[in-house]
Formats: C-alpha cells, structure tokens, sequence
C-alpha cells in the first residue's frame, strides 16, 4: 500500500516518532492509524494513549459554569485556518457563545435558540460571512454535579470540566488546579473501575507482548506483567495521578487534605482538534 507524506506527518504529530517508523507502522497497517500507533506501542514507543483518531481540523475551545457552579457547558468551533483559531475577533465571538450556552442543554436546542432577536445558528452563519471561512460548532458538552469547575488552556485547544460530590472543603482555586492537572494529565478514567475493557485489554496485549520478548522465566515475566499493569493503571486513573502542582503527593491526597469525604463526580477533557 503507498503511504502518502502527509499521512506521515499526521502519525509524526500525533506520536513523536520518527519519520522512517511513522511510514513503516503505516505500511504494515494498511494506513489506519489506530492500527499503526498500536503497533509503534508494540514495539516498545512511549506514547501517550489515544481513545480514538479524529481527523485534524482547526478550531478553538470554550468552557463556563453558571453562577452557582452546578454545571457547566464546553463548546468547541471548527474553522478553516489556525489563524483565525487564535484572532480575538473569534475566541471574542465563542466566549459570547459560551455564556449563551449555559441556558441551553445540548447542541440542538442551543443553535435555534435566540439571542437578540436571532438564532444562534444564524449568527454563526453571519459570522462566516464576516470572516470568510466556514465556521460550525462542533462540540457541545455539559456536566452537572454539587459542584462543577472548569479549566481553559491558554490555546484554547483544551477544555475542561470537573463535577465534585460537594461544594464543602473545596473552592474555585482547588476546584481549578484539578481542572489544570486533568487538562495537562489526560487521566483515561477517574478511577481503575472507570478504565473501559477495552482499553485495558488492549494494554495487557501491548505490555505481554513486549515483556515476552525478554529472556527472562516464566514466573518473573508473570511478576513483570503484573507490575507493568499495575503502573499503567496509576499512572492513567485520575485520583492515582501525582499532583501536576507537587509530585509527591496524588490527586486523591490532595483532595483529603481539604474533605477526607469529597469525591469527584464526572469530568471531561476535550481537545481541538
């Protein structure tokens, strides 16, 4: 199969690799690259997991919660080019759409609804005009909860939401660091419970795989096994993390030392594109 440049360059952007091993994963990968990063894993590259591939686009990122912190909405806007991404003319037009969208709950009822006078829909539609590329909301995303904090990365390529059991022992700055780690440390779930099968099991495959290759006994490859998991397992569970604001210390030590009792709901993390 011939494996064009450009499909190179999105498996060198999307993991880090080197060319030659981009174009040699996507070979024997037929070009999927799903595929192609489970094989580089395979092979012993560290690379961060990927849930799934979405095909990259620009746009930029926007989250807000209403007054009492009891939800909050994220919205995401596609467009053509990175240069409108980042123009204030933009990211002024979706910070205005951020707030509007807190009166709404999901994607469908917030674009016909009204702000003065006119549908959302159209004046995303009038914006275009304006600017002169496509624009489209792509993501609309809300979570409810006691407590909800939300967290934007300076790029506005990250957004993120996190839902607390209680609004007790917690206020917006500790409520917003766990927002920050959760948008720098992409946990895969909040706990070892939350880690989808699928993902796990694909992980005991890629981690057998690799510790079968050692010329080691049976019974301590076993143990290797078992440790490797265990590691992944703490190091991809948000509560288990270490604390982006000090290592010494886990996310779910962090929260104790404010409420022993708090526990965290739901989160999000969304990334553009």
């Amino acid at each position: 199969m011939k494996i064009s440049a450009n499909q190179i360059k999105k498996l060198r952007e999307l993991t880090g690799i080197g060319i030659m091993d981009c174009k040699d994963a996507l070979i024997k990968s037929d070009g999927n690259f799903d595929k192609a990063i489970n094989f580089l894993r395979k092979k012993g590259e560290n690379i961060a997991i990927q849930r799934s591939f979405l095909e990259v686009k620009e746009g930029a990122l926007y989250s807000s919660t209403n007054e009492n912190q009891t939800f909050g909405v994220t919205i995401g806007l596609s467009c053509e080019t990175d240069f409108l991404s980042r123009s204030k003319d933009f990211l002024d037009f979706l910070s205005m759409l951020s707030k509007i969208s807190l009166l709404h709950n999901n994607k469908k009822k917030f674009l016909s609804s009204y702000y003065c006078g006119k549908k959302i829909q159209d004046l995303i539609i009038e914006k275009m005009g304006v600017v002169g590329e496509k624009i489209e909301l792509k993501i609309f995303e809300k979570i409810e909860s006691p407590f909800v904090a939300n967290y934007i990365h300076n790029n506005y390529k990250i957004a993120t939401l996190v839902g607390f059991s209680s609004y007790e022992g917690i206020n917006s700055t500790i409520a917003r660091n766990i927002a920050m780690h959760i948008a720098a440390m992409n946990p895969i779930a909040i706990d070892e419970k939350g880690i989808p099968n699928s993902i796990m099991e694909k992980e005991k495959e890629i981690i057998s795989y690799q510790v079968e290759k050692e010329n080691k006994p049976s019974n301590i490859k076993d143990k290797i096994i078992l440790g490797k998991i265990r590691k992944f397992i703490l190091d991809n569970t948000l509560l288990n993390q270490k604390f982006i604001k000090d290592n010494k210390i886990t996310i779910q030590e962090y929260m104790n030392k404010y409420n022993n009792n708090l526990k965290i709901n739901i989160y999000n993390r969304i990334t553009f594109p």
